[in-house]
């Protein structure tokens, strides 16, 4: 099993460093605006477009090329589709709070997310070693554009 946990890259920062025990794999940067992220893996620079209804799906591309789609489902709760390579995971937010993910594959549980902190930047991730790394880190994505769009909603509510 994978086990990454994020922290912040400075207190004004939306992105994060990824990290594996002490080691950091990725930096994951989110723009302000639109929510959009970047990451450089392995030598490759990986970009993230949200789109759609609240800018709640995305696509992740390496270079110009599309190498997995997130649609969100399941409004307000978090339900979020991947595919890439022809593989479907499921990301879905548990408890009421939605600060908690479980990751499932053919509607078994095969990993965790969880978000911690004051904002839900602060992230553990538990997924097994056959999912790529680049999904994972599109998961962190997933959890931390999810916690943005519940901080914005909370503000607006008040």
């Amino acid at each position: 099993m994978a086990v990454f946990r994020t922290e912040s890259l400075g207190w004004a920062s939306s992105g994060v460093r990824v990290l594996s025990g002490e080691s950091e794999i990725t930096q994951l940067k989110i723009s302000f605006l639109k929510g959009n992220g970047s990451f450089e893996l392995d030598g490759g620079s990986f970009t993230v477009d949200s789109h759609g209804l609240l800018r709640a799906d995305a696509t992740l591309k390496k270079g110009g090329t599309v190498i997995a789609r997130v649609k969100h489902k399941g409004f307000p709760r978090g339900r979020f589709e991947i595919s890439s390579a022809g593989h479907k995971l499921v990301l879905k937010t548990q408890g009421w709070t939605g600060r908690s993910y479980v990751l499932q594959l053919m509607d078994q549980d095969v990993g965790r997310v969880n978000r911690a902190g004051f904002m839900g930047t602060k992230i553990t991730s538990d997924f097994p070693d056959e999912v790529p790394v680049f999904l994972q880190v599109l998961m962190i994505y997933i959890a931390l554009a999810h916690a943005r769009r519940q901080s914005a909603a909370a503000g607006a509510s008040s």
